[in-house]
């Protein structure tokens, strides 16, 4: 039988039904006015802690998800074909699959895209922001790696652990883990390449795409505006101010930090 809620309880979910409503409202408005004044549909993938959750709340909405994906799929197939997409991009990162469809979908759409990154986009948000024709940074916004990992490790850590002991030294599930990572590290490379391969010289494309994907840094190594720059990504300084007016009706809270993202 469910537990009986007294009136205190009761008033307070009120209250957040309240907070919420108007906060969406608030951010309707935000959006609707960056959408007229880039003349694009705006779609958000941003991962905070909302104003009505409690703090042990947020943690499963904290990294991006096949339902996240599902979201920014559909409202892309609802964009015209003649109609810019700007998609605002603040994530630690998520599941390799969900970033791959919303990376596919973000570089067929017949339009120009741009993936604005007010803060961060590490990880499964820097696949994502590969895929678009034009990337918007602060001069202090990160991208990062997107080596895949495995329960808490890079793939390449499998596949070097490998290269240092015999088979017959390391338990069976490392072995067939490494045998996963060599082949999810394989599969991520070639899809960084198709992302790039219209952007890039094929020697910078293929270089790029290794360094990228193969583990020579760690996960959570920032990529600056300048080092994109250099590898000769579009990518432009400075994020319109309505990105920043749309975070104020956010909150810091239970948001994975980009060193915990996982690619897998």
């Amino acid at each position: 039988m469910p537990k009986k809620r007294n009136k205190v309880e009761e008033q307070e979910d009120e209250m957040k039904g309240d907070l919420r409503s108007a906060i969406m409202a608030q951010r309707k408005a935000i959006l609707s006015k960056l959408e007229q004044r880039r003349r694009s549909k705006v779609i958000t993938l941003i991962h905070r802690r909302e104003p009505w959750m409690e703090d042990e709340e947020g943690e499963d909405e904290a990294s991006i998800t096949i339902e996240d994906s599902e979201f920014v799929l559909m409202e892309i197939s609802r964009t015209p074909k003649d109609k810019p997409i700007d998609l605002i991009v603040h994530t630690p990162g998520g599941l390799a699959l969900a970033a791959e469809m919303i990376a596919v979908a973000l570089k067929n759409h017949a339009s120009k895209t741009t993936v604005m990154v007010p803060f961060y986009a590490m990880s499964g948000g820097t696949l994502i922001a590969l895929a678009a024709d034009e990337v918007l940074m602060e001069n202090y916004a990160v991208l990062g790696p997107v080596d895949p990992q495995f329960r808490g490790y890079p793939a390449a850590a499998y596949t070097a652990l490998l290269q240092t002991k015999p088979p017959e030294a390391v338990q069976d599930e490392v072995v067939l883990l490494a045998h996963v990572a060599r082949l999810a590290t394989g599969q991520i490379k070639n899809f960084v390449k198709w992302l790039l391969v219209d952007r890039l010289p094929a020697e910078k494309c293929e270089s790029l795409a290794d360094f990228l994907t193969a583990g020579y840094i760690t996960h959570d190594t920032p990529i600056t505006l300048e080092t994109a720059r250099e590898w000769g990504l579009n990518v432009q300084e400075g994020v319109p101010p309505e990105v920043f007016e749309l975070f104020t009706t956010c909150e810091f809270g239970l948001c994975k930090r980009p060193c915990l993202a996982s690619y897998e």
